[in-house]
C-alpha cells in the first residue's frame, strides 16, 4: 500500500466521523476533507483508483446504524463488544426464560 494509498483511507475516516458527527448535515471541516480527498485521489495509482471504484460507499451515512470505515493499518476498535448471555446459548434463549419467570 502507497502512502497516497493510506492517506486516502485516513480521509475517508475523517469525511465518515465529521457527517456522523453533525449527522449528516453540511459543515466547512467536510469540504475541506473533500477536497484533500481530490488532491489525493490524483496521486493514487490506476490499480488504487480501480480498487476504490469497486468498493461500495464507505461515508456515512449509509445507514443509521453503520460504522466508520474500517483502516487497514490499525485494529478494528469501533466494533460493538458482544455480550455475554451467561448461562444462556443465545440472546432468544435469555429473553425467552425472563419472559418465562
Amino acid at each position: 500500500m502507497t502512502k497516497e494509498f493510506a492517506h486516502y483511507r485516513q480521509l475517508e475516516r475523517r469525511l465518515w466521523m465529521a457527517r456522523w458527527m453533525r449527522e449528516g448535515r453540511e459543515c466547512s471541516g467536510e469540504h475541506a476533507t473533500l477536497d484533500e480527498m481530490e488532491d489525493t485521489w490524483f496521486h493514487l495509482s490506476d490499480e488504487e483508483q480501480d480498487l476504490l471504484r469497486s468498493e461500495p460507499p464507505r461515508c456515512w451515512p449509509t445507514e443509521s446504524s453503520s460504522l466508520p470505515p474500517e483502516l487497514p493499518d490499525r485494529p478494528y476498535l469501533a466494533a460493538p463488544a458482544l455480550w455475554a448471555y451467561e448461562g444462556f446459548h443465545s440472546p432468544v434463549e435469555a429473553i425467552l426464560s425472563a419472559e418465562a419467570a
